[in-house]
């Protein structure tokens, strides 16, 4: 549906009227011909996305013919989708929406800064953060009492971001061939929701090595295929995977497998809730669960009833699943 606009403007003694219209945005996509993580054609398993159009922002961006497919790799086991908006067009999508859809609110991170601090088990950290944003997790770095270089690296340059900056800011894709920075490896880099964007995950995890010093420490948090919610209702139903951002969806399995390959090793795994939904206010958790229950009853019509109220019908987010996992690799 179009959206109108109207303004008024003073042209001598003629009034003029300016009329703007904003409607579906058309996307250029990429197609995805084998696995991007290991590059095999051999096919576990695949099921269609029910979604004619992605929601970004305030805007719509509609689904190419015939569908996206959802992909689960018969060799490693990463599932993938079959076409992906082009990094352009995404990267466009993110400068134009990121400060306001990843907006961070206070101390989301401390549940993740404990366990760094548990893990590397010293009062100094080299800290680079993948997919930094305004910087909150440096933030808490530095509150901490932590000493080290504090870096950031993400698509675009977030305001305020140097504020919490003793290092460098390195900006782009993370899967890019060739990096930019300062070649001084980092004892801990931290990748909170950011490895379900990658487009090449093999030129990711290259960099990943590069970037982390020998006996340091890598630490995901994503979510995961393989918890209830994605297997009770089928994994191109699960919300995770219905965002135009999203493209590459991992468990276990697949993650030991790639980071086996690039020299990493798995030394800390915990299941939990993404990490928006740890501090959920009651009233939050009673909506999020009261939709969550209609989704049940109402099956394939959850999404007919969510449009029939204005709202975009993706599977809500139970506020009680532990759909995530957090990992810890330590590079060999």
């Amino acid at each position: 549906m179009l959206k109108l606009r109207e303004m008024s403007l003073q042209s001598g003694a003629i009034p003029i009227t300016i009329v703007e219209r904003t409607g579906p945005v058309l996307a250029d996509w990429t197609a995805v011909e084998c696995c991007p993580a290991c590059g095999s054609r051999v096919v576990g398993s695949s099921t269609l996305l029910p979604d004619m159009h992605y929601a970004f922002g305030d805007q719509e961006i509609p689904i190419p013919d015939p569908g996206i497919v959802v992909s689960r790799c018969g060799v490693c086991g990463v599932h993938y989708k079959s076409t992906v908006p082009a990094p352009a067009f995404l990267a466009d999508m993110f400068g134009r929406h990121a400060e306001v859809k990843w907006a961070a609110p206070p101390d989301e991170f401390s549940c993740e800064l404990a366990a760094l601090r548990w893990l590397w088990g010293a009062p100094a950290m080299d800290l680079l953060d993948i997919g930094a944003a305004a910087g909150g997790l440096l933030e808490a770095h530095a509150a901490s009492g932590l000493t080290g270089r504090r870096s950031a690296f993400d698509v675009m340059r977030y305001a305020g971001i140097e504020r919490h900056l003793t290092g460098e800011f390195i900006e782009g894709f993370l899967d890019n061939p060739i990096l930019a920075w300062s070649q001084e490896p980092y004892d801990v880099v931290t990748l909170f929701d950011v490895i379900e964007h990658f487009y090449r995950p093999q030129d990711a995890f290259e960099n990943l090595r590069r970037l982390t010093r020998p006996g340091g420490l890598v630490f995901i948090e994503t979510g995961n295929t393989e918890s209830f919610w994605p297997r009770q209702f089928g994994v191109n139903q699960w919300w995770y995977v219905r965002l135009l951002e999203h493209h590459i969806f991992w468990s276990r399995r697949s993650l030991e497998h790639i980071a086996a390959i690039h020299g990493f090793r798995i030394v800390y795994w915990k299941e939990g809730r993404h990490k928006s939904r740890r501090r959920r206010a009651f009233r939050g958790v009673v909506s999020d669960a009261l939709k969550t229950g209609l989704y049940c009853v109402a099956g394939p019509q959850y999404a007919s009833i969510a449009q029939a109220f204005g709202k975009h019908g993706n599977q809500p987010w139970f506020p009680f699943t532990r759909d995530h996992f957090q990992a810890c690799l330590m590079r060999a």
